[in-house]
């Protein structure tokens, strides 16, 4: 694994247009929980059951029962950025990495101190107005000291949304997404099995380009077969690792 750590470094030194995509393992290792993890609400509770209650139309036809059911299975515990959070803020202030897109809700990311974050499935931190003519955007705190069932807009009376992207939604910033992802000349893909799509497919796209895919995972991807570099992290951690590479990149 040393040698794959020095060969990362190397390439990022060299090419200068590094993005990372991220998934529930950088995550996991601040305290956040996997929802498709052995623990997670998936198979706890059936993915069945949990897809179609977190769908956008299951919440516009009964507002109270996807509220319940959020209130009591979508609390993030407070928690801070992990040490791979921060390493990757440092590196973008740096100049060693362009952007992140990720596919956390956390905004753990952004905490850290990242600021050219895609966050593709929204910030669960945040909660939208429903009336599109108003889409006032509300912190948790706001939600949290609401004693409605159903929380209301403070300036239009219509109800107001985890300003997350629910099934049946399209995701945030999909050009975006794609673009910065596509223009890349080095991928690090980080805690992700790369099986949720659409941004699967944009990594995919990637490496039909025939540029440097690198994979920092627990376990297998959909993509190992095109990675230049995959490191399982079935020992250690990602900070670990991330904090090895920085460590090289400085000299």
């Amino acid at each position: 694994m040393a040698d794959m750590i020095e060969q990362i470094a190397n390439l990022m030194r060299l090419t200068q247009n590094t993005v990372v995509v991220t998934g529930a393992g950088i995550s996991t290792e601040a305290g956040i929980p996997d929802f498709r993890g052995d623990k997670g609400i998936y198979r706890q509770l059936g993915e069945d059951r949990v897809m179609r209650i977190i769908n956008i139309d299951f919440f516009k036809a009964h507002p109270d029962q996807f509220y319940s059911f959020y209130r009591q299975y979508f609390k993030f515990p407070e928690v801070e950025p992990s040490q791979a959070h921060k390493i990757l803020a440092r590196l973008e202030e740096q100049g060693m990495i362009k952007g992140v897109v990720t596919q956390n809700i956390d905004n753990l990311h952004q905490q850290a101190g990242s600021r050219n974050v895609i966050a593709v499935h929204g910030n669960a931190e945040e909660f939208i107005c429903m009336n599109s003519h108003c889409q006032k955007i509300y912190d948790h705190e706001y939600f949290a000291d609401n004693t409605e069932t159903v929380p209301h807009c403070s300036a239009c009376g219509a109800v107001i949304k985890p300003n997350v992207v629910l099934f049946g939604e399209n995701i945030n910033n999909y050009i975006g997404a794609r673009q910065l992802i596509l223009d890349a000349r080095l991928l690090i893909v980080i805690g992700s099995s790369l099986t949720v799509y659409p941004l699967a497919g944009f990594v995919n796209e990637f490496c039909t380009l025939a540029k440097d895919l690198v994979i920092i995972n627990k376990g297998p991807t959909q993509l190992d077969y095109a990675a230049r570099y995959k490191l399982d992290v079935s020992v250690g951690s990602t900070g670990e690792i991330l904090e090895e590479i920085y460590r090289k990149l400085q000299r």
